[in-house]
């Protein structure tokens, strides 16, 4: 049997107007997404929006200063802003943040070269054996060192 969730905000004892069903297959966001001061009732009161867009369109929720960690221990500031729900999603955080898409893209290199090694027999046994594994090892250096020359 489905569960409903019920959100109320009373606005007098005797008020039924005040309770709304909230469906099962939504999501709530209830946070302060901004850095100002929230809103008083007066100011919102011609405020009627039709859709989710007229809702960010007029608060134009924003997080500046967010603290993000680097890899060796520092901190970076990064300044986010939220123009629809879905920029709350993990994709466009990261398209919105510099520190965040460098590492997501380490992280797909790190996962390519998994699969590679999952796929590839020979590369498997080469690493497999001390010997093949060195002469690998100082190929690709060898490699890296002309690329790193190139530029």
């Amino acid at each position: 049997m489905a569960r409903k969730t019920v959100i109320s905000k009373v606005l007098d004892a005797d008020a039924q107007d005040g309770i709304i069903e909230f469906p099962q297959n939504r999501t709530l966001y209830a946070d302060q997404f901004t850095d100002e001061a929230p809103n008083t009732d007066e100011d919102r009161e011609g405020f009627k929006p039709k859709n989710m867009k007229e809702v960010f369109e007029h608060y134009q929720p924003n997080k500046n200063g967010i603290a993000l960690e680097t890899e060796d221990g520092g901190a970076v500031y990064e300044n986010f802003e939220f123009k629809s729900i879905k920029d709350f999603e993990d994709e466009q955080l990261i398209a919105q943040s510099e520190l965040l898409g460098e590492k997501k893209a380490k992280i797909d290199a790190y996962n390519s070269v998994i699969r590679q090694l999952e796929k590839n027999k020979t590369l498997r046994n080469t690493l497999k054996d001390d010997a093949s594994k060195e002469n690998l090892k100082n190929a690709l250096k060898a490699l890296l060192s002309e690329l790193e020359d190139a530029e």
